[in-house]
């Protein structure tokens, strides 16, 4: 008897390929909720480290011998603040909280970390323009801009060789963006990231912004990383442009809309630090940090009432809340969070301002329902100048 078989083939190529991305974003997301947590609980800490940093340095004379130990630790705290801004750039999409940067700045605050990041075969330099760019820029996304750029600088110069940022002035005209087909007139920020690496040839080129995209080894690359730039350069209302050739080298050029004076103006204002009268309810579960907090109110003249997570702050509002001016608001809190506990106290107090702070990334922040252009919004951790600075601003605004 003839027998008969039947074959199939099925070519599972980009099966493989979804599967393999499916399984590295679960990796990056697992990681992501891990650093986001490790940040929040960080921030609370740094919260304390800088209050109680920042009081004394408040309260000591300019010749007080003393004073340059607490200066360092401010400085190392900032530090500190900075590595964990970019633990929650990292974990969660960021919603962008726009001021005005000195972008020369920036770049150089970021070098150290960019140094350590690329490692000691690789030569950095940086070329500021003379007229001190400024921007509107998300601080924590610019960091993660450069982070970015200069990995991949790094991963095309596995032999070491050299790195320039540069940081220029350029007018966008029509006919420019006409002839690039993107970008807008006018006058811009611009950031070129050059090295000396492998290059990439124009088909390359054509992909590198796409989610995914990769020439590096299996393990050795996401694909993410420059269509992350691509998106935070996007949302600043720039854009990109890649210059390479195989064998020598890769230059980015990131444009960014310069900030207009009235922008400048604001960021540049100086504040007197003006304390008050006032009562202020202060709602947040961790003891040291609410202390701190309190700390730093009472020592600007303020009255104080303590609550230890939501569900106390509308017991105590419900006891004296016609002599409370303003809710200092913990965003996450036990029994319940800060967004319930604001609408109960509004419910009682209609038009009563609210300040709500938070350690937390800004996807949390966003589910409890708090996070909009319409509400007071501080991050932590806490400095003393800031959170007095914005309690006066808000008080004298609702005042009016």
């Amino acid at each position: 008897m003839q027998r008969s078989y039947v074959a199939s083939i099925e070519d599972i190529t980009e099966r493989r390929r979804l599967e393999s991305q499916l399984l590295q974003v679960q990796k990056m997301e697992a990681i992501g909720t891990l650093a986001g947590g490790v940040a929040h609980d960080f921030n609370n800490i740094l919260s304390v480290v800088t209050g109680y940093a920042g009081l004394m340095d408040m309260k000591m004379e300019e010749d007080n011998p003393l004073k340059i130990y607490v200066q360092h630790i401010l400085s190392s705290v900032d530090k500190a603040v900075y590595l964990t801004r970019n633990l929650l750039a990292f974990s969660r999409e960021q919603v962008i909280d726009l001021k005005p940067i000195n972008l020369n700045e920036a770049i150089e605050r970021a070098k150290k970390i960019l140094s350590r990041l690329i490692g000691e075969d690789i030569d950095l330099t940086t070329i500021p323009a003379d007229d001190k760019p400024t921007i509107l820029a998300d601080c924590g996304q610019l960091d993660q801009v450069l982070m970015n750029l200069a990995a991949n600088a790094r991963d095309a110069m596995p032999q070491g060789g050299s790195l320039v940022i540069e940081t220029s002035v350029a007018e966008i005209d029509e006919e420019f963006a006409a002839h690039q087909g993107f970008g807008k007139p006018g006058r811009y920020a611009v950031i070129s990231v050059s090295d000396t690496g492998c290059g990439m040839d124009k088909k390359t080129q054509e992909r590198i912004f796409e989610p995914f995209f990769t020439t590096k080894q299996v393990g050795k690359g996401t694909g993410l990383g420059l269509s992350m730039v691509y998106g935070i350069v996007k949302q600043h209302r720039g854009f990109m442009q890649v210059q390479s050739e195989v064998g020598r080298g890769t230059t980015i050029t990131v444009y960014l809309p310069l900030a207009d004076g009235e922008e400048q103006k604001k960021g540049s204002t100086e504040e007197i630090l003006a304390g008050g009268t006032e009562t202020i309810l202060v709602a947040e579960d961790e003891e040291d940090l609410r202390g701190i907090i309190t700390a730093i109110l009472t020592n600007a003249g303020y009255t104080v009432i303590e609550a230890v997570d939501g569900e106390d702050a509308v017991m105590r509002f419900e006891e004296r809340g016609d002599t409370i001016d303003l809710a200092v608001l913990d965003v996450v809190m036990p029994r319940m969070n800060g967004k319930e506990a604001c609408d109960r106290i509004k419910s009682l107090k209609p038009g009563i301002p609210v300040l709500f702070a938070s350690g937390y990334s800004d996807d949390i922040i966003q589910q409890k329902g708090v996070y909009d252009n319409k509400v007071d919004f501080i991050a932590k951790p806490l400095a003393p100048a800031e959170l007095l600075k914005r309690i006066r601003r808000i008080l004298d605004t609702w005042d009016n």
